[in-house]
């Protein structure tokens, strides 16, 4: 790997962890809202929302770092990197190709379900009466 893409998979692996560290911070905030609703608590602490949100962002900013300078996990995001970098993905044609079988093969499946699921309420509306 040359030192360019070796830049461009730093970048990446960065950008995916500042949005997975966003994401964890909106479920701490989430959480502490559905808390604050279960048990009152803007009630009983003062500045609750703003705590809250401090903290939620903190929450977020301290993962974020902390996945950063932990050797262990910045070497398995680059190993991550690496064996994206290797996959081969297909073009737009076999993409489509496969998306079209795919939902020709769920609405057979379904008609099917559909059919043994409309035979059985059939059958026990025949046996309770």
């Amino acid at each position: 790997m040359s030192a360019a893409s070796q830049d461009e998979g730093k970048k990446w692996i960065q950008s995916v962890l500042a949005v997975i560290c966003i994401m964890l911070g909106y479920i701490v905030n989430n959480l502490f809202e559905h808390l604050s609703t279960w048990f009152n608590l803007e009630s009983k602490v003062p500045y609750y929302m703003v705590s809250t949100q401090v903290l939620s962002v903190v929450a977020g900013l301290v993962a974020y770092f902390v996945l950063l300078t932990n050797p262990r996990s910045s070497v398995f995001c680059s190993d991550v990197f690496q064996e994206l970098t290797k996959v081969v993905w297909p073009d737009k044609n076999q993409t489509m190709k496969y998306a079209v079988v795919i939902m020709i093969a769920v609405t057979i499946i379904g008609f099917v379900f559909g059919f043994f699921d409309f035979s059985a309420n059939y059958l026990l509306g025949l046996i309770n009466k």
